[in-house]
């Protein structure tokens, strides 16, 4: 029996989580979502990327945000923004250090991925991560001002090398302009696995004079 009336509102949520069949993204338990216990596992571990680049990460890619990350931009689970966009904020902030005022710079989703997901998806999750920067006191705005030079093949089976070469010279950048904001600009990804993407994205913007601070993105595949 449930005695609390939080216990009676997890129960009458529960319930309805079971009437209408929605389940946990990462363990399949009736959730909206993502269970409470799953959401433990989805806080942000910020940490730097090995390398020589200024890449930060929110958390690393495993586990639960295995789970999370391909569910909300691969399957439409749209939902789970929140959790993604509180990692890369976390993660841009280390990058931004004492700045408080950053750009977001969303790397640009191919248009055969907008055709199969239905949306730029890294301009949606820059946009919800700048806004809850801004929640957070900062003054935070993205500029989507990356685009592709030319078609790139998919990477997710290319090897490190490989990926260095699809990617060279893909991107290009729009000059810095009185309509793109103030702040410093931080590159902006979903996963970064080589680094080769966020490579390309800080040559095409320091290419025409942009001063990148860096990338944030919302996990690292080690």
């Amino acid at each position: 029996m449930v005695g609390t009336g939080q216990g009676r509102a997890t129960w009458r949520v529960a319930a309805a989580d079971l009437v209408l069949g929605a389940a946990c993204a990462v363990c399949e338990r009736p959730a909206l979502h993502v269970c409470p216990g799953c959401a433990r596992l989805l806080l942000p571990q910020v940490g730097h990327v090995p390398g020589s680049l200024t890449v930060v990460a929110g958390a690393r890619y495993e586990g639960a945000w295995r789970a999370v990350v391909p569910a909300w931009k691969e399957r439409g689970h749209h939902g789970l923004l929140p959790w993604l966009a509180v990692a890369l904020a976390s993660a841009v902030v280390e990058v931004a250090g004492e700045e408080s005022d950053v750009v977001l710079v969303p790397v640009p989703t191919s248009r055969r991925n907008r055709r199969r997901r239905g949306q730029d998806h890294m301009t949606v999750l820059a946009r919800a991560a700048a806004g809850m920067l801004r929640s957070c006191g900062l003054q935070a705005g993205v500029a989507p001002v990356l685009a592709l030079a030319r078609q790139t093949r998919d990477q997710a089976d290319l090897t490190a090398p490989e990926r260095e070469a699809n990617l060279r010279g893909a991107l290009r950048a729009a000059p810095p302009g009185r309509d793109r904001g103030r702040g410093r600009l931080v590159v902006v990804d979903d996963v970064t696995t080589t680094g080769a993407t966020v490579r390309e994205a800080l040559r095409a913007l320091a290419a025409v004079g942009h001063v990148p601070a860096g990338a944030a993105t919302v996990a690292w595949r080690p």
